[in-house]
């Protein structure tokens, strides 16, 4: 078993899929591999983690599938100078995989409470990665799966403004 809890055999299958799909980049593949999905889908679903496909999380949103995050940050062509903002965060799992590429990565969320990325941020295998992560809320917590309306919250912190 590989640290993640899951087959080795899975978790290279993983890999090949995104390969095969045709990402090619391997830095990548290589944040791709480093950033532990499962930490960042509810409970029940920790087993399809690494299938490649969408997964339900909290407030009727969805993490995308492994394959169209990859495919959507190759596009991006981050480099380690650059600063990445990401507007509608979901779990977090797309600003977790840019956080490896990128010098300095921000989160603007809508619904705050839509996936489980305190759990993943605070237990992430290489805290001082995730510690460049920062994020921003505009609503207060969904309630019983449907999202709040109304109140912003505090202003963003500096880094927010400077972006």
């Amino acid at each position: 078993m590989s640290p993640r809890g899951e087959s080795d055999t899975g978790h290279m299958e993983f890999l090949l899929t995104l390969r095969r799909r045709g990402i090619g980049d391997q830095a990548v593949l290589r944040a791709m591999d480093e950033v532990p999905r499962e930490r960042f889908v509810e409970l029940n679903s920790v087993d399809n983690a690494y299938a490649d496909q969408a997964l339900p999380i909290a407030c009727g949103q969805t993490i995308s599938q492994p394959y169209v995050v990859a495919y959507m940050t190759e596009q991006l062509q981050v480099r380690p100078h650059h600063r990445v903002l990401e507007v509608g965060t979901g779990s977090g799992y797309q600003a977790a995989v840019l956080s490896r590429l990128a010098r300095e990565v921000g989160q603007h969320r809508a619904l705050p409470d839509a996936g489980p990325t305190s759990r993943a941020s605070a237990s992430a295998p290489s805290a001082t990665r995730m510690s460049r992560l920062w994020s921003a809320t505009a609503l207060p917590a969904c309630r019983r799966g449907r999202p709040s309306t109304a109140l912003s919250s505090p202003p963003p912190p500096k880094r927010c403004r400077r972006l």
